[in-house]
């Protein structure tokens, strides 16, 4: 849309500014009518498209869950060597999601964990410092840094996890995401 400009409109008069208040009411009442009309307009085309959407939306569920059914049940033959398979319309697969620290024990709070964290070291051999659990915590009020924590999680030894009662998870995630010149070319064909 093009931007148009405003004229400034000068006012000399009590007249002619009572004159233009009037307009303004009378343009402000028209705007109002124009956008309820607007909104009844929509409201209208949402509801006949309402019907068609929703039994859309449970059909694509439904199937959704079937693919995800048979995926789940031959990842070990049709997943082999990648966790995606490229079909002709599609890419259906299995995709993690990153990485996020957690709490071992639901009963644990943070501050306790952050606490028991702070308090591990390890040494090596030679009296070296290979793991500070204070680099994880923060000390406005004890609590964990999780960014740093997932940042280190490879380096992090299990055993530190599990005395400081954390642990690291992730999920996996069914996805199935059309190909590009396939979208491009249903959102040409629904304009």
């Amino acid at each position: 849309m093009k931007k148009m400009k405003i004229p400034s409109i000068v006012i000399a008069s009590r007249e002619a500014m009572t004159a233009t208040v009037n307009d303004i009411v009378t343009a402000k009442l028209r705007h109002a009518e124009i956008t309820a009309q607007m909104e009844q307009e929509i409201a209208g085309v949402q509801q006949r498209y309402q019907e068609r959407l929703a039994g859309l939306g449970r059909e694509i569920q439904s199937k959704e869950a079937g693919v995800q059914l048979y995926c789940e049940q031959h990842r070990g033959t049709e997943f082999v060597e990648k966790k995606s398979m490229d079909l002709t319309l599609a890419t259906v697969g299995f995709r993690e999601t990153p990485y996020r620290v957690e709490k071992a024990r639901s009963k644990d709070t943070w501050e306790e964990i952050a606490v028991r964290m702070a308090a591990i070291s390890k040494t090596d051999a030679n009296g070296e410092t290979v793991f500070a659990g204070e680099n994880y915590v923060t000390y406005s009020e004890p609590s964990l840094a999780k960014a740093v924590l997932l940042q280190d999680r490879t380096r992090i030894p299990e055993d530190v996890l599990k005395a400081a009662g954390i642990r690291f998870a992730y999920d996996e995630i069914f996805y199935i995401t059309p190909k590009s010149d396939v979208a491009k070319a249903t959102v040409k064909e629904a304009a």
